[in-house]
């Protein structure tokens, strides 16, 4: 499947790589087709590219990517409005929010995405009762691994 997008232009897609949200994405509840499109090459971001709106695309990640303590607590229920079963495989996203003050980026850590690996069907789920909020800043954390890098590099080069 070819795709026109505004920020990639002319992509193409396997049909199996689509990723279904019955209930859209909180703000886009009528958007429900998505596909994962890498942001850059060897980069933990990525995007997420609405379908049927091809000027609808978020930045997502992984969220241990930034917060190795992560511990969101998914209830079964959740689970079950996707199809997931205990033996299937489990992704876990999170929307990077990337205002003008590039300093200010920060992660949803509080309304992950879930997605069923097997049936490609996701929900974007609210942890209530939890301390997680939909603001935590990453750049700090971003320029710190950047230095980190280039230290092992210099040490191996």
């Amino acid at each position: 499947m070819i795709l026109e997008t505004e920020r990639f232009g002319k992509i193409e897609l396997e049909e199996s790589g689509i990723i279904t949200f019955e209930h859209g994405i909180i703000g886009f509840e009528d958007l429900g087709r998505f596909a994962i499109i890498d942001y850059l090459e060897d980069s933990s971001l990525k995007w997420l590219q609405a379908i049927d709106d091809p000027k609808i695309a978020f930045v997502v990640c992984d969220p241990w990517t930034f917060f190795e303590d992560y511990d969101p607590r998914i209830e079964k229920e959740e689970k079950e409005d996707i199809g997931l079963a205990a033996s299937d495989a489990m992704t876990i996203l999170c929307i990077v929010t990337v205002p003008k003050d590039i300093s200010k980026t920060s992660l949803n850590l509080l309304s992950p995405i879930i997605i069923n690996q097997k049936k490609m069907k996701a929900k974007q789920i609210i942890l209530y009762n939890s301390d997680y909020r939909s603001k935590h800043e990453i750049f700090k954390i971003i320029k710190l691994k950047e230095k980190i890098k280039e230290q092992k590099a210099e040490k191996t080069g």
